[in-house]
């Protein structure tokens, strides 16, 4: 009995449940119908009326003329435009201008007006130029170049003259790197030597001079006998040309110089300068004897007899 009387509470709550929902889902109809009611909203909508778009800003500008190159006044041409490169056989450089032929006549080349006479090195003021003795009792030979003398020293040797001391002399086998042949060995002296006023030290060597600083060309303005000593990265000016020393080298001695004028429309020219070498006039041909011309006689006013007197 208690049993069926639990099933007919549970059956009794599933029906209000039901009944609810059923009520809800009724309430909730009616509510979508009233929203679904159109309505009048009494605004008419307005006519289109294209808009006007103003017309853009252009500007214009003028790109300027193409400058020379450094390479020389020619090699000019248009942007985007590849130039059209000709190689000289003569010359054996290429160029974008065509090849002269033999029968055109060249234009005249602007002289650079600048030589070079020579490339000097600054030498340290002593130089090791060999050694004497046998092993363990070793001495340099060194070299004052500011005098010429020569002397023999050994390792603590000072020298006032030069306000330099001989710290350490060594004579010893050094491997020379040869490939594919056998190890060869050479006897090589060095020297350190320290400057009594700074401290500085110093590495010699007789197998090389000793360098101090860089090299210095020493130019000529072509026709002149002013002299120019500079070094790389230095500029000098002869009237209204101004020339700039780009690179100097000793061995082999070259100079790498940059010309430029006040001239706008001139472009700047770089060249490599050589020792010019000297002009030598050539020796005088010597006059040869006529072979033709008759024997002088033996004393003046001699008269050679005639035959069969």
């Amino acid at each position: 009995m208690a049993a069926k009387s639990q099933e007919k509470i549970i059956f009794g709550a599933a029906l209000l449940v039901l009944l609810a929902s059923a009520g809800w889902l009724a309430l909730q109809q009616s509510k979508l119908k009233a929203l679904r009611a159109t309505h009048a909203t009494g605004v008419a909508p307005a006519a289109y009326v294209p808009a006007g778009i103003d017309a853009p800003t252009v500007s214009t500008s003028t790109w300027p003329s193409p400058p020379s190159q450094t390479r020389g006044a020619e090699w000019v041409y248009d942007v985007f435009t590849p130039p059209e490169i000709y190689y000289n056989a003569e010359t054996k450089q290429f160029s974008v201008t065509p090849p002269v032929g033999p029968d055109t006549v060249k234009p005249a080349e602007v002289p650079f007006g600048l030589d070079l006479v020579q490339v000097k090195q600054d030498v340290f003021r002593l130089q090791l130029v060999g050694y004497v003795g046998n092993a363990g009792d070793y001495r340099g030979t060194f070299e004052n170049t500011v005098t010429g003398e020569t002397f023999l020293a050994r390792a603590g040797k000072k020298i006032p003259a030069l306000d330099l001391t001989v710290r350490t002399f060594e004579v010893k086998r050094t491997l020379v790197p040869a490939p594919d042949s056998m190890p060869i060995y050479e006897v090589v002296a060095t020297a350190v030597v320290v400057d009594d006023k700074t401290g500085d030290e110093v590495t010699l060597s007789n197998k090389e001079r000793r360098i101090k600083g860089t090299p210095i060309a020493v130019l000529k303005p072509t026709g002149s006998d002013q002299v120019f000593e500079q070094k790389a990265g230095t500029s000098f000016k002869v009237g209204d040309v101004t020339y700039t020393v780009n690179t100097v080298t000793a061995e082999p001695a070259v100079v790498e110089v940059t010309k430029e004028t006040t001239d706008p429309k001139v472009a700047p020219v770089t060249k490599p300068l050589t020792v010019v070498a000297p002009v030598t006039a050539p020796a005088p041909a010597t006059a040869k004897p006529d072979q033709t011309a008759p024997a002088p006689a033996p004393f003046p006013g001699l008269m050679t007899p005639a035959a069969g007197t």
